[in-house]
């Protein structure tokens, strides 16, 4: 009897977590898709002539050096595009597995 007494907390423990993980998520994915319209704004603006003149004005020193400027670097956006897209896979793979 202890043994199912053991096993019906250690499944009560893993519905709590797994209720938790779920409120969780979904307040990361609301999060998510509020930030898709601005994801891609970075996204057309990264690809825009706007960011090709921004470039050539940081290049001249015409941007202040003080300003915070990782967009126009030429890793930062490209990285960020790239993390987004592998955990936008993961995140597919994950809800599949779970539909199985």
């Amino acid at each position: 009897m202890e043994k199912r007494l053991e096993n019906i907390t250690k499944m009560e423990n893993i519905l709590n977590r797994t209720d938790e993980l779920i409120s969780e998520m979904e307040k990361l994915l609301e999060k998510w898709e509020q930030n898709q319209q601005d994801f891609n704004d970075l996204m057309n603006y990264y690809t825009s002539e706007e960011r090709g003149k921004d470039l050539e004005d940081d290049r001249l020193q015409i941007i202040p050096q003080d300003l915070p400027r990782g967009v126009l670097s030429e890793d930062a956006v490209f990285d960020t595009y790239g993390n987004r897209k592998d955990l936008s896979i993961k995140m597919i793979k994950l809800g599949v597995a779970g539909l199985e």
